[in-house]
């Protein structure tokens, strides 16, 4: 059993509001994506001030949440919306992680580019363009030796957000110690406690020095450790033929464009195409990158595991999106048998008690092999 606590926030002067009891609490954790968190609360709840909680205390945007797991911080974002059950006298808040602010916030209307910067540097640049913010502390950025060239046009209004999950797929990046290419990185938002007292949180962004799947060091085992509820197999990513389009540079130039085809593929299945629109990019050699990524990860069916642990077996920042876990699932089927798969969502829900669950989707390891450096 853990114990849970739940906090809220200001997000713009990021002193705490107050700790708050709940009734139900589920979070999520999602691979380039923001996640998301559900805490139901009594309607008449106590703000930090011992005075009941009012409108302005959860005033949508304003207001962060984080969950606090046995003293460490899990889980941080926005509240986006709630609402109250006036049968029940509770008010459900629903947040999501801080990666969705970035969702809201855009390419500045005067254009921006950089010329052969390595990729965190773009991140860190435009985090400090988004002035009047949630404040996130760049200083846990690792470069990662990859270098690119990016261009938005004048009002194109990319949202950063985008911009960041297309900078962490970035494969097609170049190392300039090596000259070699792959790359890419998971990257992260999480909450943490500014100041001894407790009295406020802050938020900052991490990545991985790659984008190749990481040791969990756990073994996920079929009536050992956790439940098998179903497998699924994907082919409607199959591409054995892949096109890309990026942009022009606002001259008069041609489109840039490029295509390759999976011949191993097309020898035994019938042709399917992955159509990619770049608009970011407006170096033709670039897009050749983006296709071979594209070919790489439409080389085969997609199998997609979903597990869910018993109780308190491991903490869920034991295997958040990005870690590699052993999995076997004596299906009698596929054969499953300790296979390498990589966590792409870890869905927790907590118990009355405090003991946790995670549900977690999972993919082969096998379709990142293109971001090692080759």
């Amino acid at each position: 059993m853990a114990a849970y606590r739940v906090f809220l926030y200001n997000l713009r002067t990021q002193r705490v509001t107050g700790e708050v009891p709940f009734s139900a609490l589920s979070y999520s954790y999602v691979m380039d994506e923001p996640g998301a968190a559900t805490v139901e609360i009594p309607i008449d709840v106590a703000a930090k001030s011992g005075k009941p909680l009012k409108p302005n205390d959860l005033f949508p945007v304003r207001t962060g949440l984080v969950i606090e797991r046995d003293g460490e911080l899990v889980w941080g974002g926005v509240v986006w919306t709630y609402r109250l059950n006036l049968t029940t006298r509770t008010i459900a808040l629903n947040a999501k992680g801080y990666l969705s602010y970035y969702e809201k916030r855009h390419t500045p209307t005067y254009g921006l580019g950089f010329a052969d910067r390595e990729l965190t540097y773009m991140i860190r640049a435009l985090i400090l363009i988004a002035k009047e913010g949630i404040g996130t502390d760049t200083t846990q950025l690792t470069p990662t030796n990859q270098v690119r060239s990016r261009v938005w046009n004048p009002f194109e209004f990319k949202p950063v957000a985008d911009v960041f999950r297309d900078l962490s797929d970035e494969i097609a990046s170049i190392d300039h110690r090596t000259g070699l290419f792959g790359g890419g990185f998971f990257l992260y938002f999480e909450p943490y406690w500014k100041n001894s007292d407790r009295s406020l949180i802050g938020n900052r962004i991490r990545n991985t020095p790659n984008r190749h799947p990481y040791d969990s060091g756990v073994s996920l085992h079929q009536g050992v450790n956790c439940e098998f509820s179903d497998i699924s197999v994907d082919g409607t990513e199959l591409a054995s033929a892949a096109f890309a389009v990026g942009a022009t540079n606002g001259m008069r130039s041609l489109t840039p464009f490029k295509s390759d085809t999976n011949p191993a593929l097309l020898a035994t299945t019938p042709q399917t195409n992955k159509v990619l629109t770049e608009n970011s990019l407006k170096q033709n050699w670039t897009l050749t990158y983006k296709v071979r990524s594209a070919l790489a990860f439409g080389s085969e069916p997609i199998v997609l595991p979903n597990a869910t642990t018993y109780p308190g077996k491991f903490s869920p920042l034991s295997l958040i999106p990005g870690m590699r876990a052993g999995v076997t699932t004596d299906d009698g089927f596929l054969g499953l048998v300790n296979d390498e798969y990589v966590v792409t969502e870890n869905r927790v829900s907590v118990a009355s008690d405090g003991s946790d669950r995670l549900s977690l989707s999972l993919v082969q390891a096998e379709l990142f092999k293109e971001t090692e450096l080759g």
